[in-house]
């Protein structure tokens, strides 16, 4: 599966405006979410997929929330160690290469990457 980067918040209104879905989106998913983990304890997932096939805002957030970013091509961190499997930082500089190398970076394309950072509040990978 590989390393993949993600926000550190779990704001659902700074999740929102990261990738530009409709401000109760977040909410939503979680909901329906929680739903079918209710009803199908062990299949919940086939049937919650089902349920937000076809609504490209769910969709988009349930990928984000499943791959954030997607993988990035940073091996080392700024002290010259190379990156673990799990991480995080607050560095600027550092998340700021960490996000413009990561491979589906054009999710947040309609924000810079300064307010990506800010609204973000960190970013962590695993």
């Amino acid at each position: 599966m590989g390393t993949r980067l993600f926000p550190c918040t779990d704001n659902t209104a700074n999740l929102t405006e990261l990738i530009n879905v409709h401000e109760d989106t977040f909410d939503r998913l979680k909901y329906i979410e929680a739903q079918y983990k209710e009803e199908y304890p062990d299949d919940w997932y086939a049937h919650f997929y089902e349920h937000i096939e076809g609504d490209m805002d769910l969709e988009k957030a349930n990928n984000f929330k499943l791959f954030g970013w997607g993988k990035f091509a940073l091996s080392k961190d700024p002290e010259g160690n190379y990156i673990e499997e799990y991480g995080d930082t607050n560095d600027s500089e550092f998340a700021y290469r960490l996000f413009v190398s990561a491979n589906n970076k054009e999710l947040s394309n309609h924000l810079s990457v300064e307010r990506v950072l800010q609204l973000s509040s960190g970013l962590h990978w695993c």
